[in-house]
């Protein structure tokens, strides 16, 4: 008899969410030493697809592609004897039965409503659970837990029920797994797309602030301001009260270019290598790299599109050096319409009074204009070409070249002032006897 002939299963095809991936791993690794010490193979996890998923989170109506990979799950399960552990039945206080089968395995129907009779001592008695056998010439027994041993030989019954309870609990396992909430029974994490989308948000409506900032201006007293990070970090992990009514009272919603600027953002943090590059920049495209965002991460992640925007603001300014043609427009305390102005930047910055907008604009011949918005300038976004009012406050030099700023900027060009009436003076009435008197004819 040969109580160690084994037979390779193979488990269905499991969609797993890319942001649970890690944990099922950490916990498969966790399973393989148990199944170590009962003398089995360890269990492999092998990809064998992936695709994305559009979801929308949600208070913030945040867009993302969830990325989920296909998996299949390879192991050992132990054949003793010519027979082979199917499943488990669970006896159930409503007297239904509960069928748990060993992962790529199945039962007869007929098993759901089984007694608890056991095939090899033949008695009917109290069980609470019973196991389901097939031999390699298809028939089916069913065993008590106290006979296993017996019936395969006199082999451990802590090995084959060790390796079967090993069994279920990768069922479960896998199951749990392809579920979006399975992050709860480990380190919580969130789709990149979904983190740094809701960081262009709050970036947008709160300006950015980083955790170095944050620390320096809390002084040590706790209360100092909310790291962007952080707040991001709440709206995609969090639905409490506190998370609810900060969405609603800042306007945290997802706009179409907060979910393209994500986008750009993390493309270029991805697009750093692994050479010839500062340490910031090293560590940010291997953060960018990952398709989930930890709490450990969300920091450096969250600084992508700060960053970004900075890239593109000196890539912008390189641009403009290199035409030469940046003139000062526009005669300063006078207000004027300014037509056909690309919104080249919106650049969002925190300050003790709330947030600020620098809006940089270009004109058709290349000359550079800002303003200065109070709060958030929702009427403008960069790219758009627009029509525009403002007072021209002062001329300056911003390094290297000449700029003009703007104040009280409104949409669209003046409207042209209607032309004043003249007004009709009367000729006053003169009466004809006293013209008469004035001028007396000639006799």
């Amino acid at each position: 008899m040969n109580t160690n002939d084994t037979t390779t299963t193979e488990c269905p095809v499991y969609d797993i969410p890319a942001t649970n991936l890690p944990g099922l791993q950490a916990k498969l690794d966790e399973m393989n030493r148990r199944a170590a010490r009962l003398g089995c193979e360890p269990t492999v996890l092998k990809i064998v697809g992936e695709y994305d998923v559009e979801r929308k989170r949600e208070g913030t109506k945040i867009k993302y592609l969830a990325h989920y990979f296909q998996v299949e799950v390879t192991g050992q399960t132990p054949k003793l004897n010519g027979w082979q552990l199917m499943a488990a039945i669970e006896m159930q206080p409503s007297g239904e039965n509960m069928v748990r089968c060993v992962p790529g395995q199945t039962v007869p129907e007929s098993y759901r409503t089984t007694d608890t009779h056991c095939d090899h001592c033949n008695s009917i008695r109290f069980r609470k659970e019973v196991f389901i056998l097939r031999h390699d010439d298809g028939h089916f027994a069913q065993v008590g837990r106290s006979c296993i041993a017996d019936f395969l030989g006199n082999v451990s019954v802590e090995h084959i029920l060790g390796r079967a309870e090993w069994d279920f609990a990768l069922n479960t396992e896998l199951k749990e797994a392809g579920e979006e909430s399975y992050g709860g029974r480990g380190e919580i994490v969130v789709e990149i797309s979904e983190f740094v989308s809701a960081t262009a948000i709050c970036v947008r409506r709160l300006g950015w602030m980083s955790k170095t900032k944050a620390a320096e201006l809390d002084g040590g007293f706790g209360d100092g301001p909310i790291p962007t990070s952080s707040t991001a970090w709440r709206i995609c992990t969090s639905n409490d009260k506190y998370t609810q009514e900060l969405i609603v009272e800042s306007q945290l919603y997802a706009e179409e270019r907060d979910m393209e600027l994500a986008a750009e953002a993390i493309a270029w943090g991805r697009s750093h290598g692994t050479t010839g590059v500062a340490d910031y920049l090293y560590n940010l495209g291997v953060a960018c790299r990952l398709d989930i965002v930890t709490y450990k991460t969300a920091g450096i992640v969250a600084s992508v599109i700060a960053a970004y925007l900075r890239e593109k603001e000196r890539v912008a300014e390189m641009g403009l050096k290199a035409k030469k043609v940046s003139a000062h427009v526009g005669v300063v305390g006078e207000r004027q319409g300014f037509a056909a102005l690309t919104v080249k930047s919106l650049k969002y910055i925190e300050s003790q009074f709330g947030v600020k907008t620098l809006c940089k604009f270009e004109d058709e011949a290349g000359n550079v204009l800002i303003w200065w918005c109070s709060g958030n300038s929702e009427w403008l976004k960069e790219g758009e070409v627009v029509d525009i009012t403002g007072t021209v406050k002062k001329h300056n030099d911003f390094k290297g070249w000449l700029q003009t700023e703007l104040s009280r900027v409104a949409e669209g060009l003046p409207k042209a002032k209607a032309p004043r009436k003249k007004k009709t003076v009367a000729a006053p009435v003169v009466e004809t006897a006293t013209l008469l008197n004035a001028h007396p004819c000639p006799l």
